[in-house]
């Protein structure tokens, strides 16, 4: 029976070995840290690779979307599941520790933090697990309550806010500055916090789509209940700009004149991702209706503005006149440094055209009765995005930005004078402690304060500024 409960005793405090030294590990910033520079990597990673919108999109499909000198490397990256990294454990496991650690940090560092924001005077009994240490003494002058004074009054120059003691008899001094912004770090966890709760929000509520705007033709969208239209013309100058057409009784409205950034509509992102060069062909009758254009490319759509990419400037484009047997083929070499095009019309199944002419972009050209115009444009491929999280990551990284940077170049300090006054002397002991783990600044703050009475000027009080600026170092 003692065996076993001696067991049951090892077991239960191995356990608890076990916990403690887990929680210590995951509230340390270290931890944290790691944690939030790999989900930022895996962030990265999933902006430079493009990522699967379909989940039936093929390896060979996806490959195929890569940059050229990718493509190599393209099945090892699929298999891995790099092509939606966003839907793996690459991204979910890091977010999940991220979250777990600053849980855990903020019920550490939460009271402890409101207790050294709020106390007053600031206990010198506890030191705060974030904040580094120093010490330093030197032997009091005769008049040791004059010193004392003479130190108040520099730290009370320097920003410094001296804190009431409770005990009349107590020479101790014990000031703070800028003791709020311990507010700051739970501030900073709570954002890293949000923006983890964001990310599973976006899981859940992220609806993308990949959709390209060609010239004077409607394209149509699952995420609106209606089509975009793309007008734009530089042949003339003039740029309408995308249209957003509803599919019931309501009128069209405007939604960029330019897209040439990212647009908000509908609590949706509209972010172009590509532009190519268009030319856009219209072919009217003698009454002015436009007829319909058959293009020799079985990716295109007949259409009566028919837009035809200009991909390499070398190659001749092709489209067909049915019913009149007209055939039409323009080499848009000189297209872009000229404005000028070739264009050839001839009939079907004849080998001399009955039109081969150099023509500037724009200008209508009168054929038997037809009138046709050519207007070099854009078509532009725009990506959709649509997440309900987007509030939370403006909160998070405002937060998390601006607790950082604060906490970085204005930490708060909290500084202790403690006389042990023995006849006419004695020895005055100074403790400072600030925020992070860095000391160098603490170490020379302290030595000039308590040295002050030794030189006429030390370098502490010939500074203009408040005290030590925190450094780019581990704190």
């Amino acid at each position: 029976m003692d065996t076993v409960e001696t067991q049951t005793s090892s077991f239960y405090t191995r356990f608890q070995q076990f916990i403690t030294a887990l929680w210590d590990t995951l509230r340390q910033p270290q931890t944290t840290g790691v944690c939030l520079a790999v989900v930022v990597l895996v962030l990265v990673i999933g902006g430079l690779l493009p990522q699967q919108v379909s989940p039936e999109t093929t390896s060979s499909e996806w490959i195929a979307t890569l940059p050229t000198w990718i493509q190599p490397w393209g099945p090892p990256l699929y298999w891995l599941g790099l092509s939606r990294v966003f839907q793996t454990l690459w991204f979910w496991l890091p977010v999940a520790l991220l979250l777990l650690s600053c849980g855990v940090a903020l019920a550490d560092y939460g009271p402890l933090c409101r207790r050294r924001a709020t106390e007053i005077p600031t206990d010198i009994a506890w030191q705060h697990p974030l904040a580094g240490r120093v010490e330093e003494s030197v032997r009091l002058p005769a008049a040791p309550d004059e010193f004392l004074d003479k130190l108040k009054a520099a730290l009370v120059t320097h920003h410094f806010a001296i804190d009431e003691q409770v005990d009349e008899d107590d020479r101790s001094v014990s000031a703070s500055a800028r003791r709020a912004n311990w507010w700051l770090v739970l501030a900073l966890y709570s954002g890293l916090v949000v923006l983890c709760i964001a990310f599973i929000v976006s899981y859940f509520t992220l609806e993308a789509e990949t959709i390209t705007l060609q010239p004077f033709r409607t394209t149509s969208s699952r995420l609106f209940d209606g089509a975009f239209e793309w007008h734009r013309s530089s042949a003339d100058g003039s740029a309408h700009g995308l249209m957003f057409i509803p599919s019931g009784d309501g009128a069209s409205r405007s939604i960029s004149r330019q897209l040439s950034r990212p647009v908000l509509f509908e609590r949706a992102f509209l972010v172009p991702t590509a532009s190519e060069p268009v030319l856009t062909v219209t072919v009217a009758d003698e009454t002015g209706e436009l007829r319909r254009l058959l293009p020799l490319r079985t990716e295109l759509s007949p259409a009566t503005h028919l837009n035809l990419p200009v991909g390499n400037p070398d190659e001749p484009l092709f489209f067909l006149l049915p019913n009149d047997h007209l055939l039409f083929q323009i080499l848009p070499s000189a297209v872009v440094d000229d404005n000028m095009i070739n264009l050839q019309v001839g009939i079907e199944g004849e080998a001399e055209p009955l039109e081969n002419r150099m023509l500037p972009v724009g200008e209508p050209l009168e054929l038997q009765d037809f009138t046709v115009t050519i207007l070099l444009n854009q078509q532009v491929t725009v990506t959709i995005w649509r997440d309900w999280a987007v509030p939370l990551y403006v909160v998070s990284l405002a937060t998390i930005i601006t607790g950082g940077v604060l906490l970085t170049f204005r930490p708060p300090w909290h500084i202790w004078l403690i006389p042990e006054v023995k006849g006419r002397g004695g020895q005055l002991y100074g403790v400072v402690e600030k925020f992070g783990t860095s000391s160098n600044e603490a170490v020379q703050f302290l030595e000039h304060l308590l040295n002050s009475e030794s030189s006429p000027q030390t370098p502490l009080e010939s500074k203009a500024d408040d005290l030590p600026k925190q450094k780019n170092d581990k704190g």
